[in-house]
């Protein structure tokens, strides 16, 4: 059995991604589309293209037979490839050409929560490139948000991880979505590792501190602080301060932990149907106001 190879660099644009198509349908007629590649790497064609986010020929690897769970040497199914690199790591910028092919690949019904050799499923990839839109996702689908990876690490803690060097993340909204789906909070006596990943995104400070009924800051927290980052969100920061002292918080927040509590990883789902003004359905769902209170 045979496979017709191609060269990913030349299929960038739909066109010669369209003509690239015409000439694997010509060489098709008696080749194994799941033929895996004779490397190290051990990937079939689904796999290349969704390593390089060429939606048509996902498209057309799959209509054609291509199983598109299958794993490579590391265990890692087409999804998992598609997500890793909708990251362009070196101009940090991130491709709505793999978002595409994610999206074709959840639509195929590929597993959300595969998991390759190091137990990481797409989510953990996500996670780290602090792609929200791929996080958001995979949640959708039903993607755990409390997997954890062979270190015992889950996504919440990926994000953390990288959120100091991923200039065009948007951190906060990443925290939201998986505390919403059911993701354990960050240990208390680790939250300043928070504030020393997110210093300069209040943001994300504030919708990770709102997850918890009461936490007390210490010492390590304003050390977290550089200088410039606590002048520049003064306001911010001296909220943060004052409510998170020896007072309890306000009785309104504390009913939203409540509320939060009974509904765990329903929160994405169950809060917006809930009979209530939109701006405490946003509360509920820890969406940043700026300041904490």
């Amino acid at each position: 059995m045979t496979v017709f190879r191609y060269n990913p660099a030349f299929c960038k644009s739909e066109s010669l991604q369209s003509d690239v198509l015409v000439e694997i349908s010509l060489g098709l007629r008696g080749a194994n589309v799941n033929m895996k590649t004779n490397n190290q790497d051990e990937e079939t064609p689904l796999h290349t293209a969704a390593h390089f986010g060429l939606s048509e020929l996902v498209a057309f690897y799959v209509e054609h037979g291509a199983v598109v769970d299958s794993v490579n040497a590391h265990m890692e199914t087409p999804l998992a490839i598609a997500t890793y690199w909708a990251l362009r790591f070196k101009e940090q910028e991130y491709s709505r050409e793999h978002h595409l092919v994610c999206r074709m690949l959840l639509d195929y019904h590929a597993e959300v929560n595969a998991r390759d050799d190091d137990f990481k499923s797409p989510l953990h990839k996500a996670a780290w490139n602090c792609d929200h839109v791929l996080m958001h996702m995979m949640l959708e689908a039903g993607a755990e948000a409390n997997l954890m990876d062979i270190n015992g690490c889950a996504a919440i803690q990926y994000v953390l991880k990288v959120t100091s060097v991923r200039p065009a993340a948007q951190p906060e909204i990443c925290y939201q979505l998986l505390l919403n789906h059911g993701a354990a909070r960050i240990y208390p006596p680790q939250f300043h590792k928070v504030i020393q990943a997110c210093h300069s995104c209040p943001k994300a400070i504030e919708v990770v501190v709102n997850a918890y009924e009461h936490i007390r800051w210490n010492v390590k927290w304003k050390r977290a602080i550089p200088d410039d980052d606590l002048e520049r969100h003064w306001d911010f920061y001296h909220s943060l301060f004052t409510v998170c002292s020896d007072s309890p918080r306000t009785l309104m927040h504390l009913s939203r932990c409540a509320i939060r509590r009974t509904l765990h990883n329903r929160c994405h789902r169950a809060i917006p149907l809930l009979s209530l003004p939109l701006s405490l359905k946003k509360y509920l769902l820890l969406e940043p106001e700026g300041i904490i209170y």
